[in-house]
């Protein structure tokens, strides 16, 4: 028999055993490095190099070719780092120590620190499988309509300090997703602005947005296209708007 005749005495399933603990650890030495191309080496909240890096080297560069002619991106590396880091944020140290939380120095919702933090995205629409901008407003699009619910498109939009700031004209649509991703609201101002529509609460006769004071909307990111809203806006936009629930709070009015 093979078992008896060619490995006599030798223990199969210790060496299966050991097999699969030595693969394992390689796959999670592989996955952790993968882990490591975006946001390494570590940086201390000044930028310097952190002195722990951890037990795990940074991965060499690896260039990846992004779809309808947007380039390419190589991590890890100096380049894309620096593009995707803020330098000019205007917080100051609480303490001398390493890990205690800094403090805004001027308006946290404008400058976008704290809660109203935002991530240097690339300022361009995000595209679908086929090359075309995912959101779009409803009003640009044939086939969408409201299937459940209440249209808010007319209905007045109530600050959190029960101010009526405007009112929603118009819907902003993840067509390949089929749901709708913002209101846009034209202010009593005239100006147009975007509100994710998690951060609203639509009623039968308004539209709530507890976050914000009726004083912040007019300081809400605006788009540069009235039909197309970019990365980089999408998170200005939901920081500043999701950052009034702290900063907007002495504001709201309670019990409604």
């Amino acid at each position: 028999m093979v078992g008896v005749t060619f490995f006599g005495n030798f223990d199969l399933a210790s060496l299966s055993i050991w097999l699969f603990w030595g693969f394992f650890a390689l796959l999670i030495y592989y996955l952790q490095t993968e882990n490591m191309r975006e946001g390494y080496p570590l940086e201390l909240e000044d930028g310097t190099p952190a002195p722990n890096q951890g037990p795990f080297p940074v991965p060499k560069p690896k260039t990846f070719r992004l779809p309808f002619g947007k380039g390419e991106v190589t991590v890890p590396s100096a380049a894309n780092e620096a593009a995707h880091r803020r330098t000019d944020l205007a917080l100051a140290r609480t303490a001398v120590g390493e890990g205690f939380p800094h403090a805004p120095t001027g308006n946290p919702m404008l400058d976008g620190v704290g809660p109203a933090a935002w991530v240097p995205r690339r300022d361009e629409a995000e595209l679908d499988g086929h090359g075309h901008n995912k959101i779009v407003p409803m009003t640009q699009l044939d086939g969408f309509k409201i299937s459940a619910g209440r249209d808010p498109r007319g209905l007045p939009v109530q600050a959190g300090d029960l101010e009526v700031v405007g009112r929603v004209s118009d819907l902003w649509i993840d067509a390949p997703e089929q749901l709708v991703r913002y209101l846009e609201i034209e202010l009593n101002s005239g100006a147009k602005r975007l509100v994710p529509l998690t951060l609203a609460r639509i009623w039968e006769d308004r539209v709530r947005v507890n976050f914000l004071a009726s004083d912040s909307f007019d300081g809400i990111p605006a788009t540069k296209s009235l039909t197309e809203v970019t990365k980089l806006e999408e998170d200005k936009i939901s920081a500043y708007v999701a950052s009034g629930w702290m900063y907007d709070a002495p504001k709201r009015k309670r019990g409604f």
